[in-house]
């Protein structure tokens, strides 16, 4: 009975963890900071850009790695082309004006909370 207990807390844990680690939630702002490193991305990537904290890049590689931001039932696909020190549980992205366009609700805009936003694995 012990093993089967703690087989399902482990399980539980650790579905609790890749629920948790696929999707992140933050405020969104128009344009990269003076802070950001850029990747240098190819022009070929495109307009569609996001810089996210370098705390959260883990395993994933910019200019290659895609991401995709929903705010107010919007959706946009971007390019990770840059990162920032954003601290210990910062969830704060960064986007290019054009992808900041796709998802804002009027041009007068410049911060979109909440936006979710998850790697494309």
């Amino acid at each position: 009975m012990f093993f089967n207990k703690s087989l399902l807390t482990v399980i539980a844990t650790a579905a609790a963890f890749v629920g948790s680690a696929s999707a992140f939630t933050g405020t969104a702002t128009k344009g990269f900071t003076a802070e950001t490193s850029n990747c240098g991305c190819p022009p070929f990537n495109g307009p569609l850009g996001i810089s996210i904290p370098v705390e959260l890049i883990g395993s994933h590689r910019c200019c290659q790695d895609s991401i995709t931001i929903s705010y107010n039932g919007k959706t946009v696909p971007a390019v990770f082309s840059g990162n920032y020190t954003g601290g210990a549980g910062t969830q704060n992205i960064e986007l290019t004006d054009f992808a900041f366009g796709v998802l804002e609700d009027n041009d007068s805009q410049t911060t979109l909370s909440p936006v979710t936003w998850s790697f494309n694995v």
